[in-house]
């Protein structure tokens, strides 16, 4: 298994912060990453996920499977690719209570044999739009203090 991880301090209360990272209808308000998102944050549950791509067009689209949900602590999905031994991708979001505020940790997890063919790739491009995922969540959150 691979990870790329990123991490930003929110200054906000931990369940603000999951109340709107668990709201899924409203991540096109303000995730720069995502066009379109919804399901539940229920353990067995698909989630619909459609990226966002140049020019804000739609781009990838997938349907990931939500594995783990701990409120208002963490929340694990998972999608495949081909099939899972190919290729696994797992996004687990992560609070905890810090400083005040929220530490917000957004990760990553590649398993599979396909991974390594793809890795430079994934490490150039995964960890900025984790970044930009990040700040725009801080953005929301904070905006509403």
């Amino acid at each position: 298994m691979r990870e790329l991880q990123t991490v930003i301090q929110i200054s906000a209360p931990i369940d603000r912060v999951w109340r709107i990272l668990t709201d899924f209808e409203h991540w096109k308000d303000w995730n720069p990453m995502v066009n379109h998102a919804s399901g539940s944050a229920t353990v067995r549950s698909k989630l619909n996920i459609t990226m966002r791509g140049p020019n804000s067009q739609d781009a990838m689209q997938y349907q990931p499977t939500v594995l783990e949900v701990n409120p208002p602590k963490s929340l694990r999905w998972r999608a495949t690719m081909m099939s899972g031994f190919m290729f696994t991708n797992d996004r687990v979001l992560e609070l905890k209570e810090k400083n005040g505020g929220t530490e917000f940790i957004n990760k990553e997890e590649f398993s599979g044999l396909m991974v390594p063919l793809f890795w430079n790739k994934m490490n150039q491009f995964v960890v900025p739009m984790l970044e930009k995922m990040n700040k725009a969540l801080k953005d929301k959150v904070e905006a509403q203090s």
